[in-house]
């Protein structure tokens, strides 16, 4: 089962900002594509997956994030709006906590707000609702 987090972001993530995000969420991680492209996998060094980063989409219909992701994240989402959607195992402590520094790191640099699947255990509480 995977553990998800949204970085609801005001402008279009350009490399710059996913790789200082991607530094942000562990300056050690190896970096492996899939997906033909859609997916960013961030690997330990021995090149486990923790953390998979899908390609950022905009979001054209408002009341899509408020039906998905509930009424308090939509009021906080910027407009325009792109979605950059983040899975870790839910069972790994450390690719929750990766998912975390990742969005957080986006939203910062770009503009936005985070929602993750569950209460924050772990890292900066402050950008999005812990659902």
């Amino acid at each position: 089962m995977s553990y998800d987090v949204v970085a609801l972001v005001g402008r279009p993530p350009d490399v710059r900002g996913l790789v200082d995000a991607m530094v942000r969420a562990g300056a050690d991680l190896k970096v492996r594509g899939g997906g033909d492209g859609a997916v960013i996998q961030l690997c330990d060094p021995a090149g486990r997956p923790l953390l998979s980063i899908e390609a950022a989409q905009r979001v054209e219909v408002a009341g899509e994030v408020e039906r998905l992701l509930g009424a308090d994240t939509a009021a906080r989402m910027p407009d325009p709006c792109w979605w950059v959607e983040a899975r870790a195992a839910r069972s790994d402590p450390e690719s929750v906590a990766l998912a975390h520094r990742f969005a957080d790191g986006l939203a910062d640099r770009l503009g936005g707000t985070v929602w993750s699947a569950a209460p924050r255990l772990l890292g900066r509480v402050g950008h999005g609702q812990e659902a």
